[in-house]
């Protein structure tokens, strides 16, 4: 292994290579330790030692700063590009939708309207209707003042463990209006549907 910021031959660019160390006291585990005693009376006899080896990885592109949500991809692929094609979604509730999407944390989004609003380049008042449409279409759904409830299969920041536990949660509410499970204008009963917004 070079050693950290020697060069590597490529021009004068420098490479900093990660140094391993072991997890001593200076990390405040022993995580070796750790292993040892949470499989005591599983290893063989002769077994009384561990070792651990960390590899950083360089973070996925789409990483950022608060990390990243996966988005359904049935719903990239089919349900938004229908309802923007349409006309049932404009850009405007598409862009406060992604704002949404971007916020969520656990499920739940935390954003008052004028935040909303100036991340995305509108006024206040435009957000208002905005979410009104994502919320009688299951895409959101309000639980608080400020609190939004992204709905998990659309997107979710979290792991499988915590989406599934989440969306057993949510339907155990049994909630009249469908969320989670019915999405779109099948959420909109016919005689409340809206004409698109321009």
């Amino acid at each position: 292994m070079r050693a950290q910021g020697e060069p590597t031959g490529q021009g004068s660019r420098q490479i900093r290579q990660p140094v391993l160390g072991s997890a001593g006291s200076h990390n405040h585990r022993d995580l070796a330790a750790e292993i040892v005693h949470g499989y005591a009376g599983q290893l063989p006899g002769g077994v009384y030692e561990a070792r651990t080896r960390f590899y950083r990885r360089v973070p996925h592109e789409v990483l950022g700063a608060d990390g990243y949500a996966l988005l359904s991809r049935y719903f990239a692929r089919y349900v938004l590009p229908k309802a923007l094609m349409s006309g049932e979604m404009t850009k405007l509730q598409c862009a406060v939708l992604s704002n949404i999407v971007g916020r969520a944390e656990r499920g739940v989004a935390n954003a008052i309207q004028r935040e909303i609003a100036d991340e995305i380049g509108t006024s206040r008042s435009n957000v208002s209707p905005a979410l009104k449409h994502l919320a009688a279409r299951n895409y959101i759904r309000s639980v608080g003042r400020g609190l939004w409830q992204l709905n998990p299969l659309i997107a979710y920041k979290g792991n499988g463990d915590e989406q599934q536990r989440f969306l057993a949660e949510l339907r155990a509410l049994a909630l009249e209006n469908g969320f989670p499970d019915t999405i779109g204008l099948s959420a909109v009963p016919n005689e409340k549907k809206e004409p698109p917004a321009c």
